[in-house]
């Protein structure tokens, strides 16, 4: 079944529409009762997003549900629906979540085949500090993984990056404050079993 490429997000207090996404190859427009905003595709660099819970003195009040784009000159563009108390809570996770799918269609699908292009050619490349080699990867310039090294632990917020043999070696990249972690985590996955098959093709 074809997603709409168009979201709709519904105003705190009933059900007038207060924003509208538009998602197309050229971009995004987004509509609201001020000017229209547009973000060109060539703008969309990268990609960070989270749940927040907002809490009072004894318990969480209400969630946050925030998608962010990063463009080249390290603008960002924040998406943010604010629910209290349950109001509007189911239609601002959908939101939210149409909205991340989305992102990946239009845009980071294709980054996502361009970084697999470099690993395939061995050019080095970096991702969410994460640097690719022809042999493994390193980070903080000082850590770094052969392919038969690396093991990946998967999480709700984030994911882990470490060394099988020394648990003590490991990188936690976060959905939230890691911009492009989700990409990084697609391609490290992709690459390690890949990395698995020849190893067992080899043997």
């Amino acid at each position: 079944m074809e997603v709409s490429n168009v979201v709709t997000i519904p105003s705190f207090l009933g059900s007038k529409v207060a924003k509208k996404l538009t998602f197309t190859d050229q971009g995004i427009k987004i509509e609201t009762a001020g000017p229209t905003v547009i973000i060109p595709t060539e703008n969309i660099n990268a990609f960070r997003y989270k749940v927040g819970l907002m809490y009072g003195y004894w318990f969480a009040f209400g969630r946050q549900y925030i998608i962010e784009t990063k463009d080249f000159q390290n603008k960002i563009f924040e998406i943010k629906l604010t629910s209290i108390y349950g109001i509007k809570r189911k239609a601002y996770y959908e939101a939210w979540s149409k909205i991340y799918q989305l992102l990946w269609k239009y845009y980071f699908t294709s980054t996502l085949n361009y970084y697999a292009e470099l690993y395939k050619i061995s050019q080095v490349f970096e991702i969410a500090g994460v640097t690719f080699d022809t042999d493994g990867i390193s980070w903080d310039k000082k850590n770094k993984l052969l392919w038969n090294e690396i093991a990946i632990s998967n999480y709700r917020t984030y994911f882990m990056i470490y060394n099988a043999n020394n648990i003590k070696q490991t990188k936690s990249c976060s959905f939230a404050n890691d911009w492009n972690a989700s990409i990084l985590q697609q391609i490290i996955k992709a690459v390690v079993k890949q990395q698995k098959e020849i190893a067992g093709i080899q043997q």
